[in-house]
């Protein structure tokens, strides 16, 4: 099954506005498909893979001409994989500057890379874009509200990546994420990161999975691992830059009131995190259920704010009495405040506490009874 993934007008739309579009995403997370659905929409176009060594040392070590003689003319150049090109930055700026009207989109599964090897050549010459896991909008498109609706505790369970979603299974779905989480996880991040201490990452990745939704502590995290929690900070950095995880701080204008140095944890894909721990059960039966669905919720609310290009600031809320709130979505200086509470299947109210400080705030609380709508009624 081929998607139509919601960021392929944006991603059309900018070529040529940049010399460079740099598109990030994961192993498989269907950027090669995307890209090339784009291709088709030129009659002259030119495709690299950074993984084949011929093609790639057509772009390695060549002077400002070489590279626009291998360019020139061509409606579009795709450099797929471009991080596994030596000195990609480098050759990516000659082209930007040397190639007039130069229409090129490098892409890289392993971003943080692939953003290191970039972020200083391609200053000013560049936009960037990232590809998820697919969102419950594209699967609805694909199959249909009511399909969906019905398999969305298998989307909490395996995740929502392009090969799980299509596998017919559960044991294919299941066999297809651990080999995912594997090979991404332990061999890309281990052979780019600088990991020097395996058994100790591998420990704090789990940690992070059973954590999700929970405030956590670098310090506290430190000690179990037995790392210093400056390693931690680094590792949780790496994490986040690999698109395996995000970050929330907590929201606050009042500080005696709400807690403000904290952290949340959660995983762009659940399908991921519950291969880390090991525990594919049906959702129905898992203790940690709330969490999942939660999480499951929040990196919808992600993928939905970067294709839409919201200018806003995300947060989780609590009071120093206890009062939470899930995920807050705040734009115009906190002005205009969307906030939503996640429960599996009882809907709840606003926490008073929240309502008398942020009395603006539009509320709603989600369950896997109108995840699918609230999705569906976002523009």
């Amino acid at each position: 099954m081929n998607y139509n993934r919601t960021i392929f007008k944006q991603l059309y739309e900018n070529i040529g506005k940049k010399p460079i579009l740099v598109l990030y995403g994961t192993r498989q997370v269907g950027k090669t498909t995307l890209i090339k659905a784009i291709m088709a929409k030129f009659s002259n176009s030119l495709y690299l893979q950074g993984d084949d060594p011929k093609e790639a040392l057509l772009l390695e070590h060549r002077s400002a001409k070489e590279l626009s003689d291998l360019v020139f003319g061509y409606d579009v150049v795709v450099i797929d994989e471009a991080q596994r090109i030596k000195d990609i930055g480098v050759t990516l700026k000659l082209i930007a500057d040397n190639v007039k009207d130069a229409k090129v989109i490098a892409t890289g599964s392993s971003s943080f890379e692939l953003a290191n090897k970039l972020n200083e050549p391609l200053t000013g010459r560049n936009r960037k874009f990232y590809l998820y896991p697919l969102s419950i909008k594209e699967v609805v498109d694909a199959y249909g509200k009511i399909q969906v609706s019905k398999e969305i505790d298998s989307a909490m369970t395996f995740g929502i990546y392009p090969a799980i979603v299509n596998a017919v299974s559960r044991e294919e779905k299941g066999t297809l994420i651990k080999e995912l989480s594997a090979d991404y996880l332990f061999k890309d991040l281990f052979l780019f990161g600088d990991i020097r201490n395996s058994f100790a990452f591998e420990k704090l990745v789990k940690l992070l999975a059973l954590r999700i939704g929970n405030e956590i502590s670098y310090t506290e995290l430190a000690k179990e691992v037995g790392v210093s929690r400056e390693t931690i900070y680094n590792y949780v950095n790496l994490l986040e830059q690999a698109f395996i995880v995000f970050r929330l701080t907590p929201l606050y204008t009042n500080k005696t009131k709400e807690i403000n140095k904290s952290h949340k944890i959660y995983f762009y894909d659940v399908g991921i995190r519950n291969a880390l721990i090991g525990n594919t059960d049906p959702i129905d039966i898992r203790p940690d259920k709330g969490a999942i669905f939660e999480n499951f919720f929040i990196a919808e609310k992600i993928k939905e704010r970067a294709y839409t290009m919201r200018p806003s600031d995300i947060h989780f809320w609590r009071s120093r009495q206890g009062s939470e709130v899930d995920f807050v979505e705040s734009m115009h200086s906190d002005k205009e405040i969307f906030a939503y509470e996640c429960k599996w299947k009882d809907t709840t109210s606003i926490p008073n506490a929240f309502k008398t400080t942020y009395q603006n705030a539009h509320f709603e609380c989600i369950t896997t009874n109108n995840i699918v709508a609230h999705f569906l009624s976002r523009p």
